[in-house]
C-alpha cells in the first residue's frame, strides 16, 4: 500500500508514488517532494531549493524560478515555474508577480472573518430557502384542506394557482439570495456582494408583507402558524443581514488596501 502524506498547499492527502521524485496532489494538484527526494536545485547542485515548478516538477533556487500570481475561487496564491519554454507557456494564464504590490495586497487578515462571513450568509440563505419551502407548503395545505382557505384565499383562473405562483417567485429570490450570499468569499465582488444581499432582503421582506396582505393571513384562525412563520423568517434575515454588513465592512477595508497599495506604486489609471 502506498504511503500518504499531506499536501503543504491544501491539506489534502497525496500517495507517495515517487520516493525520490515529485508527486503531485489529487486535489490541488501542487507538487509535493517524495520523502527522498534531493533538496537541491536542479541548475545549481549544492544549493536549496525554494520552490517547485508547478509544470515540470523541477525544484529551483530563486535564481532560476518565475513567481506568478494565480486566482483560484476569488483567493490570490504564488506559483512557481522554470524557465523552460514549456513551463512558461503553461503558467501564462497567471500573471508575472509583483512581489511588492503582493506584500501590500495580502489579505491573510481576513481569512477568518471570510469564513465567519461565508458560513453565516450561507447558512441563513439555506434557511430562507426552507422558510420558503415551508410556507409554501403551509400554503397549499391552508388553501386546500381548511375551509378558511377555500374562502379566503383569492385565485386568479383556478384553485391555489395564486400560491403557486407567489410561491415560485419566493423559492426563486431565496435562491439568488443564495447565490449571491456565496459571493462574499470572493475579495473583488464582496463589497458588492454585501450590498446586494442588503437590497434582496429588503425585497424579500416586502414580497412576504404582501403575499401576507394578499392570502389575508391576518384573519387566519390557526394562531401558531404566523408566529413560528415569523421567528423563522426573522432569524433567517438577521443571520443573512449581519453577514452581509460585515461583508460590506470587510470589503470596503480589502478596497481601500488595494488602492492604498496602487497608489503607493504608482500602479493608478
Amino acid at each position: 500500500m502506498a504511503k500518504t502524506i499531506r499536501c503543504p498547499a491544501c491539506g489534502g492527502p497525496v500517495r507517495v508514488i515517487h520516493n525520490d521524485e515529485v508527486n503531485r496532489c489529487e486535489y490541488c494538484a501542487s507538487p509535493v517532494l517524495g520523502p527522498d527526494q534531493d533538496r537541491d536545485c536542479v541548475n545549481h547542485p549544492g544549493r536549496l531549493a525554494k520552490g517547485v515548478c508547478h509544470v515540470c516538477g523541477d525544484l529551483l533556487c530563486e535564481e532560476c524560478m518565475e513567481k506568478r500570481v494565480a486566482d483560484y475561487g476569488g483567493k490570490l496564491f504564488t506559483i512557481v515555474n522554470c524557465t523552460k519554454s514549456r513551463c512558461k507557456s503553461e503558467s501564462s494564464w497567471a500573471k508575472p508577480l509583483n512581489e511588492e504590490y503582493h506584500r501590500l495586497t495580502n489579505m491573510e487578515w481576513a481569512n477568518d472573518v471570510d469564513n465567519k462571513i461565508l458560513r453565516v450568509t450561507g447558512l441563513g440563505a439555506i434557511l430562507m430557502m426552507v422558510f420558503e419551502l415551508v410556507f409554501i407548503i403551509s400554503m397549499l395545505y391552508i388553501r386546500f384542506f381548511t375551509d378558511w382557505g377555500w374562502t379566503n384565499i383569492p385565485n386568479l383562473l383556478i384553485p391555489g394557482d395564486t400560491v403557486i405562483i407567489l410561491g415560485i417567485l419566493g423559492n426563486l429570490l431565496s435562491a439568488f439570495l443564495l447565490q449571491t450570499s456565496l459571493q462574499v468569499y470572493v475579495h473583488e465582488r464582496q463589497l458588492a456582494a454585501g450590498m446586494a444581499l442588503v437590497v434582496m432582503l429588503i425585497i424579500e421582506a416586502a414580497f412576504l408583507i404582501f403575499r401576507g396582505l394578499f392570502f389575508n393571513l391576518l384573519s387566519l384562525p390557526n394562531q401558531y402558524l404566523l408566529p413560528i412563520l415569523f421567528v423563522a423568517f426573522g432569524i433567517a434575515t438577521l443571520m443573512v443581514f449581519s453577514g452581509s454588513l460585515l461583508a460590506i465592512r470587510t470589503g470596503y477595508k480589502k478596497r481601500k488596501q488595494i488602492q492604498a497599495a496602487k497608489e503607493e506604486l504608482g500602479l493608478t489609471d
